[in-house]
């Protein structure tokens, strides 16, 4: 793997959890130093989709418009933005579509987050074997990584920081499930052939910004 790659997936990876994780009212008297949870291996693929498609997140938001308690003007402006900055062509890290959809191999990533303190893995198993409610803990080590020194002085982390403030914003209290169906009305997404990558959307995206606001992207 790519070493400035595999950089930019571990401070992705440690990103979505900082800030789409949800805090821990009461801290385990054993393990005090834990204070975030996420929740879901599946939420993670599924947000991590989001940051690396830019043209499917514009495409989430437009399906808010008229919705109740949505801003259609704040709306605008975000898919505005994403295609105004060229994200869809710049941004875009394309993700293989495996029988679940949207995936990436992430353990690798994982065991260096354990390794160095800033997360706590756990995960049960039913009777069967198979392994299901995955849990990641947010160390205070890791938080403080995080807001003194990875987003003060490390650039390239603004832009996530943006990006996954507008997830948590519109997406940030649905499932890792809810998310999946969402992706999976596409589709471009759909049809993809297993271990292909998932082709974008931008040609979609700009014509429904047209018919909702009448003008270009």
């Amino acid at each position: 793997m790519e070493e400035r790659g595999y950089y930019r997936e571990k401070l992705r990876i440690l990103l979505i959890f900082y800030f789409i994780s949800e805090d821990i009212e009461e801290t385990s008297e054993l393990h005090p130093e834990y204070l975030k949870v996420f929740k879901s291996e599946v939420k993670i693929q599924k947000i991590d989709f989001l940051i690396r498609y830019p043209d499917y997140l514009a495409n989430e938001l437009l399906n808010l418009v008229g919705e109740k308690g949505y801003s259609n003007d704040q709306i605008q402006q975000h898919v505005k933005s994403i295609f105004k900055s060229n994200e869809p062509e710049l941004r875009r890290e394309d993700m293989l579509r495996y029988f679940f959809g949207a995936y990436e191999e992430i353990d690798h990533i994982i065991l260096f987050l354990v390794s160095v303190g800033f997360i706590k893995f756990e995960s049960r198993r039913s009777v069967t074997g198979k392994v299901f409610d995955k849990l990641y803990y947010l160390s205070s080590l890791g938080i403080r990584k995080i807001e003194k020194d990875i987003l003060t002085n490390i650039q390239k982390a603004k832009w996530y920081e943006e990006r996954l403030l507008l997830i948590k914003e519109y997406f940030g209290d649905l499932s890792g499930t809810e998310l999946k169906i969402k992706q999976y009305e596409y589709d471009e997404y759909r049809t993809t052939p297993i271990n292909q990558y998932i082709k974008g959307i931008q040609q979609e995206v700009k014509g429904k910004y047209f018919q909702l606001f009448g003008e270009e992207l």
